[in-house]
């Protein structure tokens, strides 16, 4: 009797506390007791206060905004998805577009997400200029109801849905209605939007930026509580030692490397960034096609590649557009590695080296120009040196810091630059770079230095204007590979590699990065797409 007792109170002690146990487990899981929070620890730069006129003006700079601000309609792997509208309408005439705004969307502050808002947002960017936003082509924006807005058009633009809706951040207009200075708003009001986080702390000095889950996020909350991005000076270094979760800014080597090793998941995209030689047109022979020609003739660019990026890039395309690009065209003319060739076509302008000395003249002149290259660019440039010096062409190699180039390029102060930049992917209004001043285009850096003589194609100009207005994509694909036959055989500038970019990233704990079809916004290459955040798996 007694052991029988005794059996029956140890079975309602165990019990008990199994009961006990899948209650705890149950209230971590409902809220009772506070689960471990979900954090992720990436590498980034300093790129200032994350708020729309504070922020770098660099696509990464928009990167860190966009988690906070959202537009009307945005981009995933695969290519335009609906964001704060949850669908759209256009006219027969492409040039009205309406947008209907998801009901459930709010700021960070509570307020609804209205079409209000979103008039004031258009007006407001086209009243205060932004180096990101290019609007010239609105003509009124007007609210249909509180959750419609209608975007009338002076003529019709045909990347309209990205370049415009898919990157004007919606800011809440019952705080930017009294800002007349934007890009001194660095308030806490400043960074409330309705995107997927809030900014919890950002630090001047080391450049940290701390974001929170939005958990009244209309699209539902992110799967991860805080994002932490901070400066690191060696991440395949701090990821390897966990101390951070994903690591964007290592090199292409290391990252290769990472991957060999098996540690962690590495995944490789194309950067929509392009190295480049820039000609200063007011020179007389860079003014000359064949010239120029001959120096594409002369670079190797399969090597540099190879020994000056140690395979980061891909050779560049004497078209422009990225081949991994759905606007690419193959066909057009080429310029594989041919001294030969360069030596030929320069003889037949008459451009001779007539004392001996190695170097070519005209008229009069030796070809000796002195090559501005940024920093990190030497041994690129010291590359293109030996392989001009082969064709009669010296270079002086003149590196500086990267401003000093930009400025000097601008203000038309050099006479042959080497210089890379973004705003490369995306759609081919960046050919806009190719355009002559009365074209409406967009921002986008220049082909050429805008201090001096421009280069300039009435054929480029009239088919670029064409195809910005031309809504079958068919049609506009056969426009687009037009222009790049024009900048194949005139080539204006010299495109020599583009830049590879990598993330390495512990797949054990967050897994669902990918990279963005043409980039976010207007071609922003990246894995950082917030909806990585939203669709991602935390294991």
């Amino acid at each position: 009797m007694y052991k029988h007792a005794r059996f029956f109170l140890v079975l309602v002690l165990l019990t008990s506390l199994v009961s006990s146990l899948v209650a705890c487990n149950n209230n971590s899981e409902t809220g009772g007791a506070p689960a471990q929070e979900r954090v992720l620890r990436i590498d980034e730069e300093n790129l200032g206060y994350p708020s729309v006129y504070t922020v770098s003006p660099r696509g990464r700079g928009y990167l860190m905004m966009s988690f906070i601000f959202d537009t009307l309609t945005w981009k995933d792997e695969n290519g335009i998805v609906p964001l704060l509208a949850e669908k759209w309408d256009v006219s027969e005439d492409q040039k009205t577009w309406t947008f209907h705004l998801a009901p459930s969307a709010k700021f960070t502050d509570g307020q609804p997400v209205t079409a209000d808002d979103v008039v004031f947002s258009f007006n407001y960017l086209i009243e205060h200029p932004h180096p990101w936003v290019f609007l010239n082509m609105i003509e009124k924006v007007q609210a249909v109801d509180q959750h419609t807005v209608e975007i009338a058009l002076s003529q019709v633009y045909a990347p309209f849905l990205t370049d415009v809706a898919g990157n004007v951040p919606i800011m809440p207009k019952h705080i930017w209605e009294s800002v007349t200075e934007p890009e001194k708003f660095n308030t806490p009001e400043a960074v409330i939007g309705s995107g997927p986080f809030k900014l919890a702390s950002y630090q001047a000095d080391t450049g940290t930026y701390v974001y929170e889950a939005n958990k009244d996020y209309f699209l539902g909350a992110p799967v991860v509580d805080k994002l932490i991005f901070s400066p690191n000076q060696n991440s395949m270094q701090a990821l390897e030692k966990g101390e951070l979760d994903a690591a964007q800014r290592v090199k292409y080597g290391e990252a290769q490397q990472l991957k060999q090793d098996g540690k962690f998941t590495v995944i490789e995209g194309p950067g929509f960034w392009v190295a480049r030689l820039y000609l200063n047109f007011d020179r007389p022979e860079f003014q000359q096609r064949d010239f120029r020609q001959a120096l594409y003739y002369a670079i190797n660019r399969p090597e540099i590649v190879e020994k000056a990026t140690r395979n980061s890039t891909a050779a560049g395309n004497p078209g422009h557009i990225h081949p991994d690009s759905e606007w690419f065209y193959n066909d057009v003319q080429q310029y594989n590695y041919d001294p030969e060739q360069a030596n030929l076509l320069l003889d037949e302008l008459g451009i001779k080296d007539t004392n001996g000395d190695g170097v070519r003249e005209y008229g009069g002149q030796p070809l000796a120009y002195e090559f501005l290259v940024p920093d990190d660019s030497v041994n690129q440039a010291e590359l293109i040196k030996a392989y001009t010096a082969a064709v009669g062409i010296d270079l002086t190699v003149k590196a500086m810091d990267t401003q000093s180039v930009d400025s000097l390029i601008k203000e038309g102060k050099f006479q042959l630059a080497l210089k890379g930049h973004g705003s490369f992917g995306g759609d081919p209004v960046l050919l806009a770079r190719f355009a002559s001043p009365n074209v409406m285009v967009g921002s986008t850096p220049k082909v050429t230095a805008q201090g001096g003589t421009g280069w300039s194609n009435a054929e480029f100009d009239r088919i670029f204007e064409a195809q910005l207005r031309e809504t079958d994509r068919a049609k506009r694909y056969q426009q687009v590979a037009q222009l790049q036959r024009i900048i194949a055989e005139e080539l204006p500038t010299l495109t020599l590699y583009y830049r590879k970019i990598t993330l390495a990233y512990d797949q054990n704990k967050f897994d669902g990065w990918f990279f963005t079809k043409d980039g976010v916004a207007i071609a922003v290459p990246t894995v950082q797409n917030k909806l990585v955040y939203i669709r991602g798996e935390w294991k």
